[in-house]
C-alpha cells in the first residue's frame, strides 16, 4: 500500500525544481516517459541555464504534456535525478551552420546541439520523429498534436546535419518583417535564419544574421534634404548634376563612403551581428560621375565598392564575416575577384517557376543556371529566391515538385545557404481588412510553404512521402482524395508548355495553360469526394473547404481568360497604312491618365505600331536615354509585351528619346530589332515603331494569333500608365489577341 502511493506520487510530480531542496522525478526504477497521463521524467537543462536553453526546455515539456496529459517538470543539471531525464546539452558554439542529435535508452533522452540553437532543433526533431509531433504552417491552426497514452523510451540514436548551412524564409510585405506566429514556427521545420522580433530574438537562439539595401543616403525626404543641402556631392550625378533622389549616393566620394561604413557599423552593433550582407539601394538610377562610370563593367562597379566597404567595416569590426547578392545590374559575373565572402546569395529572379531546373526544353532555366553555376568560380554560392512572389495576388502553388528538385540541385552544387521570400501582411490576416483564407498566401499554399522548408532542411526527403504524411494529417478520412488532387495539380503546374519567371505576375495570365476542362472535372470530383468522406471532423472539413475555395479562384481566373480579352484582325498591308487602320484608345486601370491612342497593322515584313502622347507640358519631358538596354524606369516609355503563341514573353520599352529596351523572358540578349522614329509637336509625342517578323520568330502565316500589349507609362506624379487593350503588365489574359488575316 505504501509502495503504490509512493509511486503515484512520482508519476503525478510536476514541480519544477531550481535548488537543492528537491529531486523532481527522483526514482530507481526506469518508467516510460509516461502512462494515462502522467509522468516519472523531468526536463533537464544546464546549471544557471541561458533563456535559449529555457525556451527548449519549456517547449519540450509544453508539447509533451499536450500529447500525454501529463505536465513535465524543468530542472537543473545539479538537481537532477540519474534515470527518467531528457537532458538538454549544448557544445556552446556560435557555428553558421547546425549539427544536433537525439540519443536515447531507457531511461534517459540526450538532446544535444553543437550550438544552443541546435538543441532545440533536437527537440523538434525528437517530437517529430518519435512522437510523431507536426507544424505544417504557422500557428496553433497548423499544429498537429496526436494524443498519446503511454510512450516506452528504448535505444535509438539519430544525428543531423543539414546539407544547407544556412535556410531562411524572409518574413515580407509587413513593417519591420515581423509575425511572431511565423517567426515561432521556423525553428519547428529547422530553419535557422529570418527572426527579426527583438523579444523572439532573445528566447530563441538563431543565426544574428543582418542585411539590406543599407548602403543608401536617408529614404525619408525630411532627414535627406538636410543631407543634401550640406553634402550635395554625396549624392548621385544624374542628368549631369547632383539629385537628391540619388540616393545611391557618389561610390567615388570619399564622404559618402565614410558616411555609408559608419551607417553599416552602426547596424551590425545594434543587430549583433556575426554575419552581414548589405547591398544597394533598390530600383534606383546610380551615380553617373565620370569616376563611378570609368569601369564599364557594372557589376564589378558595385563588387570593387563593395569590398572597399568591408575593409572600412572590419576595421571598426575585426573579423566580422559577410556575404553578398548578386542582384540587379551586378547580379552578372563581374570581371573582377570578389574575395572574402562567406556566400553570395544568388537572385533567381530569372528562372521559370514551372518547370525543373534540370528541363532540357526548358531554355530559361538553363540560361539562369548557366549564370548561377557560373558565380562559383567567384565565391561560395547561395540562392536568394523569390518562389512564392509569383502571383499578386496570392494563390494556391503547387510548387513541391519544384521545390523538392532545386534542393536537390543546389545540394549538388554545394550552396551554403537558400532563402526565399515568405509573404505576410498581418492587416489580411486579422482585423475588419482580413480577406478570406484562400486569398492568404500563406493558407492557400501552406503545403507548398512546408515542402520548401522540409526539403532545405533535408534535399533528399521523399516529396512524395511528404505529401503523403501531410494529407493523413490534415485532411483525416479525405486524406487519399486530397493527396490525389494535389498529385494531379503539380502534375499540370509542371507539364505546362509556356514559361513564366519574375514576380508578381497576375495569376489569370496562366489560369487557362494550368485548369483544363478535364482537370476541372477531375478535381472537383476528388475534393466532393474528400469533403463528404471528412463530413463530421469538423478539422478536415475545414482544411478541405478552404482548398475548395483556393480551386474555385483558380477556375474563375480560367473562365475569365477563355471568355475575356479582345480581338482585332489585321490584313496586310504593302505600304504605309497608319492613314487606314483605326485608333485603339489606350484605358487605365484606375486613375487618371494622359491621353494615348495607338494604331497597329500588319506590313509584309513587319509590324508597325504607332503611338500617340498627349503631353501637358513638352518643355518638361524627360526623354530618357537613346542606349539600347540602359533604360532605367525613370522616363515615359511605350511598353511592349508580346507572345507569339510559343509561351515566350517578350518585353519592350522604348523611350521618347528612342532607347530600346528588350527581353525574351527575362534575357536580355535578344533583340528585338526595332525601328523607331519619333515626332514631336507643342502638345504631344509621338512614336512610329517598325518591329520586323525576324526577330519574332519569322514571317506569321494567315491565322497566326499573337497576344499583344502596349502601354504608355506615364512618369509624371498625378497620372496613370495607360495601354491597349488595358495597362496589364505582364498578364496576357488581359492582353489583345492580334490574328493575322
Amino acid at each position: 500500500m505504501i509502495a503504490t502511493f509512493l509511486l503515484s506520487a512520482i508519476l503525478t510530480s510536476s514541480a519544477t525544481v531550481n535548488g537543492p531542496s528537491g529531486r523532481a522525478g527522483a526514482d530507481a526504477q526506469v518508467r516510460p516517459l509516461f502512462e494515462d497521463g502522467r509522468t516519472a521524467w523531468v526536463v533537464v537543462v544546464p546549471d544557471s541555464p541561458s533563456k535559449y536553453m529555457k525556451y527548449a526546455a519549456d517547449e519540450l515539456a509544453a508539447v509533451l504534456g499536450k500529447m500525454s496529459g501529463a505536465t513535465f517538470g524543468v530542472t537543473e543539471a545539479a538537481n537532477a535525478p540519474k534515470l527518467n531525464v531528457m537532458r538538454l546539452v549544448s557544445a556552446g558554439r556560435e557555428d553558421l551552420f547546425d549539427d544536433f542529435y537525439v540519443k536515447s535508452r531507457p531511461g534517459e533522452i540526450v538532446l544535444w546541439g553543437n550550438t544552443q540553437r541546435g538543441t532545440l532543433f533536437a527537440v523538434y526533431a525528437f517530437l517529430r520523429e518519435r512522437l510523431g509531433a507536426r507544424w505544417y504552417w504557422p500557428g496553433k491552426s497548423g499544429e498537429f498534436l496526436p494524443k498519446l497514452s503511454r510512450y516506452d523510451v528504448g535505444v535509438w540514436k539519430k544525428r543531423w546535419k543539414p546539407k544547407f548551412d544556412l535556410r531562411e524564409m524572409s518574413i515580407c510585405g509587413i513593417w519591420r518583417h515581423r509575425h511572431a506566429d511565423t517567426e515561432r514556427w521556423f525553428p519547428k521545420v529547422f530553419l535557422n535564419c529570418g527572426i527579426q522580433t527583438p523579444e523572439i530574438r532573445e528566447e530563441i537562439d538563431y543565426v544574428r544574421r543582418t542585411s539590406g539595401h543599407c548602403v543608401t543616403l536617408p529614404l525619408g525626404m525630411k532627414e535627406r534634404q538636410k543631407v543634401f543641402d550640406e553634402h550635395p556631392d554625396w549624392f548621385a550625378l544624374l542628368n549631369g548634376k547632383r539629385d537628391i533622389s540619388g540616393i545611391a549616393g557618389c561610390w567615388s566620394n570619399d564622404g559618402f563612403y565614410r558616411y555609408t561604413v559608419s551607417n553599416l557599423v552602426s547596424i551590425i552593433r545594434a543587430n549583433k551581428a556575426v554575419l552581414a550582407n548589405f547591398f544597394v539601394a533598390d530600383v534606383v538610377p546610380r551615380c553617373e560621375c565620370s569616376e563611378c562610370t570609368k569601369n564599364p563593367d557594372k557589376s564589378a562597379r558595385w563588387w570593387n565598392y563593395y569590398a572597399r566597404l568591408i575593409d572600412g567595416i572590419r576595421a571598426e569590426i575585426p573579423g566580422m564575416k559577410f556575404a553578398g547578392l548578386p542582384y540587379q545590374e551586378y547580379r552578372a559575373i563581374p570581371g573582377c575577384e570578389v574575395p572574402n565572402l562567406e556566400h553570395v546569395d544568388y537572385c533567381q529572379y530569372n528562372r521559370c517557376y514551372y518547370h525543373r531546373l534540370g528541363d532540357s526544353e526548358c531554355a530559361m532555366n538553363e540560361r539562369s543556371m548557366k549564370e548561377f553555376r557560373g558565380w562559383a568560380a567567384k565565391a561560395p554560392l547561395g540562392l536568394y529566391g523569390y518562389e512564392f512572389d509569383v502571383f499578386s495576388p496570392a494563390v494556391y502553388l503547387p510548387m513541391w515538385r519544384v521545390f523538392a528538385d532545386e534542393m536537390r540541385v543546389f545540394s549538388r552544387m554545394g550552396l551554403k545557404r537558400v532563402k526565399t521570400e515568405y509573404g505576410v501582411d498581418i492587416n489580411r490576416l486579422e482585423g475588419a481588412k482580413a480577406l478570406p483564407p484562400q486569398r492568404i498566401g500563406q493558407l492557400a499554399s501552406r503545403l507548398s510553404y512546408y515542402a520548401w522548408a522540409m526539403t532545405a532542411f533535408d534535399p533528399d526527403i521523399d516529396i512524395n512521402a511528404l505529401v503523403d504524411d501531410f494529407c493523413r494529417h490534415v485532411y483525416g478520412a479525405g486524406s487519399e482524395d486530397m493527396k490525389a488532387y494535389h498529385n494531379m495539380m503539380a502534375d499540370a503546374w509542371g507539364n505546362m508548355k509556356v514559361h513564366i519567371t519574375y514576380f508578381g505576375n497576375p495569376a489569370r495570365g496562366s489560369a487557362d495553360k494550368l485548369i483544363s476542362p478535364a482537370l476541372e472535372k477531375a478535381a472537383r470530383s476528388r475534393l466532393s469526394s474528400a469533403a463528404a468522406k471528412a463530413e463530421g471532423d469538423a478539422r478536415s472539413s475545414a482544411e478541405i473547404a478552404l482548398d475548395m475555395g483556393c480551386f474555385d479562384i483558380w477556375t474563375q481566373f480560367a473562365k475569365e481568360a477563355r471568355e475575356g480579352g479582345v480581338v482585332h484582325d489585321l490584313r496586310e498591308y504593302t505600304e504605309d497604312a497608319f492613314n487606314m487602320v483605326p485608333w485603339l484608345k489606350a484605358k487605365a486601370k484606375k486613375g487618371t491618365p494622359q491621353k494615348t491612342r495607338f494604331k497597329v497593322y500588319r506590313g509584309r515584313n513587319a509590324l508597325h505600331v504607332l503611338a500617340e502622347c498627349e503631353e501637358a507640358d513638352m518643355a518638361s519631358l524627360n526623354r530618357g536615354t537613346d542606349k539600347a538596354d540602359a533604360h532605367d524606369w525613370g522616363s515615359p516609355t511605350i511598353e511592349f509585351f508580346i507572345d507569339t503563341g510559343d509561351g515566350q514573353c517578350r518585353q519592350i520599352a522604348i523611350t521618347p528619346a528612342c532607347g530600346v529596351w528588350d527581353a525574351k523572358n527575362g534575357d536580355r540578349k535578344w533583340n528585338c530589332g526595332a525601328k523607331v522614329r519619333p515626332m514631336f509637336d507643342s502638345d504631344k509625342w509621338t512614336l512610329d515603331m517598325t518591329f520586323p517578323y525576324d526577330a519574332f520568330g519569322g514571317v506569321p502565316k494567315s491565322g497566326d494569333r499573337w497576344k499583344f500589349m502596349v502601354i504608355r507609362n506615364e512618369g509624371k506624379n498625378g497620372f496613370a500608365s495607360c495601354g491597349w487593350p488595358v495597362n496589364a503588365h505582364r498578364d496576357f489574359s488581359s492582353a489583345a489577341t492580334l490574328v493575322f488575316k
